[in-house]
């Protein structure tokens, strides 16, 4: 185990704020951490998670589905598998759309 973090040095860290990481111990995509004093005591392994977290957000995964990653212990991890596989044409859908649209907008820009 390495440094113990309390939640404002956790939130500093990682741009994530206390009443989020409260509600991701809630809803168990953060583990619950040790106390001292009363006060929540981070391993510096819950930033790393948390970039995780943040990664799949961003690409677009609700909290719901990055449970289903984080969890998926099966052999073949078929259900994190079979997300991942429909994010994917997700994201190819969108980067089409969004080229189409980059076009549009340079023939826009090319015109006088």
């Amino acid at each position: 185990m390495g440094t113990a973090l309390t939640i404002g040095e956790v939130a500093r860290r990682t741009d994530v704020a206390p009443t989020t990481l409260r509600y991701y111990e809630k809803i168990g995509l953060l583990s619950v951490p040790s106390r001292a004093g009363g006060q929540r005591r981070y391993d510096d392994t819950v930033l790393t998670r948390l970039e995780v977290i943040g990664l799949c957000k961003a690409a677009g995964f609700t909290l719901d589905e990055i449970a289903v990653l984080l969890d998926d212990d099966t052999p073949g991890r078929p259900a994190s598998r079979a997300l991942a596989e429909g994010k994917l044409a997700e994201i190819d859908t969108q980067m089409a759309t969004l080229a189409r649209a980059r076009g549009i907008i340079e023939w826009a820009m090319a015109c006088t």
